[in-house]
């Protein structure tokens, strides 16, 4: 004899009740933190070896091998490298869908980063499943020279031929405007074939706006919200710093109207000193997304780099370290994941500016670079500390006192040419001194990378 329906209903609620307390729960999904790594040089796997080691005695979990051609040696160099290591270190890929004079990636070639190394011990795996994402591939007519009707009919033939889609966890960053909408708009778009949305824009810089001073986590919160709301996953994106000056394209009509879309050699995103990289990373840890990508690890066309100049790529930037970021950014890499920030056991200063005026005129670069007005001439220091003691500043002629608290803070001088020099004191000992290898002076080209050095760099 079958149930009442009012048994059925007893019994449903003694299941539900039972599992409440029985049943396991899923673990929550550990915080991660990541690197977008350009592929591009041909470096050998000893030095490959050491990016990684850097990278993960500083809280990063996995390399993001960012390329837009196929370059099977490189990738080849890097996976074995993060196995020679012999650590958890990980890697995977970021398919760049665009087309350059370097050429483009094709859907077979998708389909090879796709398959060629999803059970090799240093794929990096999340939920389970090899973890993929891109630089855009939302856009209709790059799919439509391979013969698909739209961006998802290829995705979908992609993860088809790659296995199934469900073998794969899906994570792009395809462009919104920001807003809940717009992020869910995009994302319910391409429900059938991501499993999350990665920002890259909205969440490192706002790259298509001149307002470079105020990085915001409103946009943020509008990914995650909508990830959440319909069962996505949210990865966001720190980054240090964005400058781009290439020459012999800077005095374009385009520049000197400040049309943004056609001017190749502007300011993106052009944050002061340390700004960007603290508050966003305290609004990360405030919003607590599940994963977190730095863009970048190795941007040196860009300026855009946490990395030490290693690489035989680095060779125009090498003496431009951004090793302060790296260093700064371990601790609130260890703070996003633990939800705790992390005892500060040593006193450490951290120094970022840039080598010239905005106002300077440099007749033999062409054109000032564009919205360089927005940037401000100074010299900035974060002081991490164990305890009150003062900084002081000085920058060519010109000095500053502060009283800085335990914990974390930043100062800032107007700068002047000359050497650039913090001191930090405390019951009237000196307990350190920075200076800075590069002074502020004139220039031959119009470069707003940000020079930085610390007193833990190594």
């Amino acid at each position: 004899m079958g149930m009442s329906s009012a048994a059925m209903k007893a019994f449903a609620i003694v299941l539900i009740v039972t599992c409440v307390f029985l049943c396991p729960a899923r673990a929550a999904d550990p915080r991660l933190v990541f690197a977008h790594y350009m592929l591009f040089a041909n470096d050998n796997i000893d030095v490959l070896k050491q990016e990684i080691r850097i990278a993960q005695s500083k809280g990063i979990d996995a390399f993001a091998l960012n390329s837009n051609v196929w370059r099977q040696n490189l990738v080849d160099n890097m996976y074995q490298a993060a196995r020679e290591v012999g650590s958890s270190f990980k890697i995977f890929f970021s398919a760049d869908i665009h087309k350059d004079a370097n050429g483009n990636l094709t859907p077979d070639q998708l389909v090879t980063m796709l398959t060629r190394y999803e059970t090799h011990p240093n794929q990096m795996k999340y939920r389970g499943k090899p973890l993929f994402t891109s630089w855009l591939g939302n856009d209709d007519s790059w799919w439509a020279e391979y013969g698909y009707s739209s961006a998802l009919s290829g995705w979908n033939d992609v993860f088809q031929r790659a296995g199934g889609r469900g073998k794969f966890f899906f994570v792009p960053f395809f462009p919104t405007d920001g807003s809940y909408w717009g992020v869910r708009g995009t994302a319910e778009k391409f429900t059938d074939v991501v499993d999350g949305m990665f920002a890259w824009d909205t969440s490192a810089w706002p790259y298509i706006s001149p307002d470079f001073q105020n990085p915001s986590g409103s946009k943020d919160q509008n990914y995650l919200t909508a990830c959440n709301d319909i069962g996505k996953v949210y990865m966001a994106s720190p980054s240090p710093w964005f400058f781009k000056n290439i020459l012999g394209t800077c005095c374009s009509d385009a520049c000197k109207a400040k049309d943004l879309n056609s001017c190749n050699c502007q300011v993106k995103g052009n944050y002061q000193g340390p700004g960007l990289w603290i508050k966003k990373w305290e609004q990360l840890i405030q919003l607590s997304p599940p994963l977190v990508e730095i863009v970048t690890w190795n941007d040196w066309v860009e300026s855009s780099y946490v990395a030490p100049p290693l690489s035989t790529a680095s060779a125009d930037v090498a003496g431009f370290t951004h090793r302060a970021f790296l260093e700064l950014g371990q601790y609130y890499i260890s703070w996003y994941k633990s939800g705790s920030p992390p005892a500060i056991t040593r006193d450490s200063l951290f120094m970022f500016y840039y080598t010239h005026s905005k106002n300077v005129i440099l007749p033999a670069d062409g054109c000032q670079v564009l919205y360089s007005d927005q940037l401000t001439d100074k010299l900035y220091v974060t002081s991490m500390l164990t305890g009150p003691a003062t900084v002081e500043l000085r920058s060519g002629s010109s000095s500053a006192t502060f009283n800085a608290p335990a914990g974390v803070s930043t100062w800032a001088l107007d700068f002047e040419d000359g050497q650039q020099v913090a001191v930090l004191r405390r019951g009237g000992s000196v307990i350190s001194t920075l200076t800075g290898s590069k002074p502020i002076g004139s220039s031959v080209n119009y470069n707003f990378n940000v020079y930085s050095t610390c007193t833990t760099c190594i």
